[in-house]
């Protein structure tokens, strides 16, 4: 995308390149602007801050409400942990694993079965 900023943040940046969300026509010119359009006054999307702090842009014409783009930023903030959780315990198994702890016990913690643990953390290969 043209004429945003470089310091985007990352899941921002991948809503607008895959286009499931619009850039506010503001978008790195404007202090305080949020990035993501909420609303479309004809062809100019606009966040919700630059929307209030408009003043002649859009007059006359009835504003066309944008789904809500904070909750794509939900669903990537949860994805974001899901896959750093998922991380955290392929280590944490690991290390079990290396301290000695059986497959058992590790399925025990995690409340599975043995083979479901070795299934899941060894993919069969160890």
């Amino acid at each position: 995308m043209t004429g945003l900023p470089a310091e985007i943040p990352g899941n921002v940046k991948d809503l607008l390149t895959a286009g499931l969300a619009r850039p506010c026509r503001y978008a790195g010119s404007r202090p305080g602007c949020q990035l993501l359009a909420a609303v479309c006054y004809g062809p100019v999307a606009l966040c919700a801050a630059c929307d209030q702090r408009r003043s002649t842009l859009g007059k006359g014409q009835a504003p066309a409400r944008l789904p809500d783009p904070a909750a794509l930023l939900e669903i990537t903030a949860a994805r974001d942990a899901c896959q750093q959780a998922e991380a955290a315990l392929r280590h944490a198994v690991g290390r079990a694993r290396q301290a000695g702890h059986p497959w058992s016990t590790v399925a025990a913690v995690l409340a599975i079965s043995r083979q479901a643990a070795w299934q899941r953390f060894a993919g069969g290969h160890r």
